[in-house]
C-alpha cells in the first residue's frame, strides 16, 4: 500500500526548497524526475522506487482541500494554499522506512514555506501480504498479468494525478484495475465514475480482515491472476458483508445526469457551457473549480478547459469539476460535482458529461425541469442523449462501501439524429409516454418514466429499450448502471 501525506503550504515552495526537503527525505535515496518534472521518484540503492513527490499545485479555492481532506483544515491558510502530495510504498518491516521519508520531507517543506502537515489515520489491517510492496508506479503496490492493484488507506480517496496515470498506464497493458480501500473509506463522485469501467473493481477491506465488492457487497478473495474474484467459498445466494449491510438512516438523495452533447468541429467552439447549463438548471451555480484530476485546482473558465482540450487533441480529455463550497453557497445552491470527457469523433466533438446533485435527506430534487434540459439542447441543434436517475446517498456526493438502493431511472432524452434513426412515429408511440422538441420532422423525445422511487421504473425502461432498439440500427443510449 501507499502512505499518503500532504504538505499545504502558505508559500510557492521554491526549487532550492524542495530540493532541501527530498534531501531530507533520506541522503542517499536517488532523485529521479518523470513526466516533465511533475513526479519526483526516490529510490534506493538498488534502484527500486521506494517514494514519490508531486509538483506543487496552487488550489483556486482552499475548500478543495476541506473537501478531500477534511472540513476545517485550511482554516488557518492563505484562500489559494500549495498542495505538495507525496506517498510512500510501504514494503512489510523489512522494507525501507517510507513513512519516515515522506514525512521528512512533508515536515522539511513546511518549516520553510509554512502551513501544516496532512496524514490520515492508519484503517486497513497490515498483517495481509497483499497490502504490502511496491511496483514502478508509485500508486500500485502489486500487478499480475491481469490487473493492477492499488492500495489506499485513506477516509476520503480522490481521482488523484497518481491514480489516472495508473489506470491508464496499465489500461494500455490491457490489465484491469482495483482498489482496495478500508471499508470506511468514501470514493469522490470522480473515482467512483472511473471505477464503475467493467475492468475496474472496488475491494473494502473490512475490520475483520475480509474482503467485499465495495458496489455489490459479494465476498471476495484473492486469485494469483485475477486479482481479488468472488470468493468460491460462499455459495453463490451468500448473504453480502455486514459491513456493506449497515443502514444510514441520514442519507439524502443524490441526482445523477448523464448528458452527450455533439457540436460541430468549429474554430469558435466553446466547451464547458453545457456544464453550465446543466449546472445552473439543477443545482443553482456555475462550477466553481476543475482540473484534470483531483484536487481541482482552477478556478471554472470555460476558456482555460477549450484551450487544454485543443492542445490535447486529437486524444480526449477527462476533466472534473465542483461546485461551490459549503462556504460560499447561498441557500438555493446545492452540493455538485461531475466529470467531462471531451473526443474528437469524425463529425465533430463529443462531450459526455457526468453531474451528481446532492440533497439533504427530507428534501426533493425539483425534477419538472428536466424536460427543459431536452428543450434547450435540442434548440442548441446538439443533443444526443440525456438520462437521469436517482439514488438514497450522501448529500455530499461521496460513496460508501454500503448499500444504499439501486439507482432509479427518472428519464432518457434522446436527440434528433437518434429519433431519425428509431423513426419518429415509433419513438412517440413508445411504452413511456414521450413529449418531443423542435419542428415535427427533426424533433428530439423526452421520456419521464418515474420519479426515481417506484421499484418497477428498471422495468419500464427495460421495455422502452427494447422498443427503440427493435426500430433503430444504432440503438440509443442509456445511463450506465450503478
Amino acid at each position: 500500500m501507499t502512505h499518503d501525506v500532504v504538505a499545504l503550504l502558505e508559500r510557492a515552495p521554491t526549487l532550492r526548497g524542495m530540493t532541501r526537503a527530498l534531501v531530507q527525505a533520506g541522503p542517499k535515496l536517488r532523485m529521479r524526475s518523470v513526466a516533465d518534472g511533475a513526479v519526483i521518484q526516490l529510490r534506493d540503492e538498488s534502484g527500486r522506487m521506494v517514494a514519490a513527490v508531486q509538483a506543487a499545485q496552487q488550489l483556486a479555492l482552499s475548500a478543495e482541500a476541506d473537501r478531500l481532506l477534511g472540513a476545517g483544515i485550511t482554516d488557518d491558510l492563505p484562500a489559494q494554499p500549495w498542495w505538495v502530495e507525496a506517498r510512500g510504498a510501504e514494503t512489510g518491516l523489512e522494507g525501507a522506512d517510507t513513512v519516515g521519508m515522506v514525512r521528512r520531507f512533508t515536515d522539511a517543506l513546511v518549516s520553510q514555506f509554512g502551513g501544516l502537515c496532512w496524514e490520515p489515520e492508519p484503517s486497513l489491517n497490515r498483517d495481509d501480504p497483499l497490502l504490502v510492496g511496491a511496483t514502478g508506479h508509485p500508486a500500485v503496490t502489486l500487478a499480475t498479468d491481469k490487473v493492477a492493484v492499488a492500495v489506499q488507506d485513506r477516509p476520503v480517496v480522490p481521482l488523484t494525478t497518481w491514480l489516472v496515470d495508473a489506470i491508464a498506464e496499465h489500461a494500455h497493458a490491457g490489465r484491469g484495475f482495483q482498489l482496495v480501500t478500508p471499508s470506511s473509506s468514501r470514493l469522490t463522485h470522480a473515482l467512483r465514475s472511473v471505477m464503475g469501467n467493467p475492468m475496474a473493481r472496488w475491494v473494502a477491506q473490512a475490520s475483520d480482515g475480509r474482503y467485499y465488492d465495495g458496489f455489490s457487497g459479494v465476498p471476495l478473495a484473492w486469485h494469483e491472476e485475477a486479482g481479488f474474484v468472488r470468493d468460491r467459498a460462499t455459495a453463490p445466494g451468500t448473504v453480502p458483508h455486514p459491513a456493506f449491510q449497515e443502514v444510514d438512516k441520514e442519507w439524502g438523495t443524490q441526482l445523477l445526469v448523464d448528458l452527450k452533447v455533439l457540436h460541430p468541429a468549429d474554430a469558435g467552439l466553446r466547451l464547458g457551457r453545457s456544464v453550465e447549463f446543466l449546472a445552473r438548471t439543477l443545482a443553482g451555480a456555475l462550477p466553481a473549480v476543475w482540473g484534470t484530476a483531483e484536487p481541482a485546482t482552477l478556478a471554472w473558465d470555460t476558456r482555460d478547459l477549450t484551450a487544454l482540450a485543443r492542445k490535447r487533441a486529437p486524444e480526449s480529455s477527462r476533466l472534473v469539476f465542483t461546485g461551490p463550497p459549503n462556504g460560499l453557497r447561498s441557500g438555493s445552491v446545492r452540493p455538485f460535482t461531475g466529470t467531462l470527457l471531451v473526443t474528437r469523433v469524425p463529425e465533430g466533438v463529443k462531450e459526455s458529461i457526468t453531474l451528481a446533485v446532492g440533497h439533504p435527506p427530507g428534501a426533493e430534487p425539483d425534477l419538472s425541469v428536466l424536460s427543459t434540459l431536452v428543450e434547450e439542447f435540442t434548440s442548441r441543434g446538439v443533443l444526443q442523449t440525456i438520462s437521469v436517475h436517482r439514488r438514497t446517498g450522501r448529500d455530499d456526493l461521496e460513496f460508501d462501501a454500503r448499500w444504499s438502493g439501486p439507482s432509479l431511472p427518472v428519464g432518457l432524452g434522446i436527440g434528433v439524429e437518434g429519433v431519425s434513426s428509431i423513426g419518429s412515429e415509433r419513438a412517440l408511440n413508445a411504452p413511456v409516454p414521450a413529449v418531443a422538441f423542435g419542428p415535427p420532422l427533426t424533433h428530439s423525445v423526452w421520456y419521464r418514466i418515474g420519479n426515481g422511487t417506484e421499484p418497477d421504473s428498471p422495468e419500464r425502461l427495460r421495455a422502452l429499450m427494447a422498443h427503440l432498439r427493435s426500430g433503430s440500427s444504432s440503438p440509443a443510449g442509456q445511463r450506465e448502471s450503478s
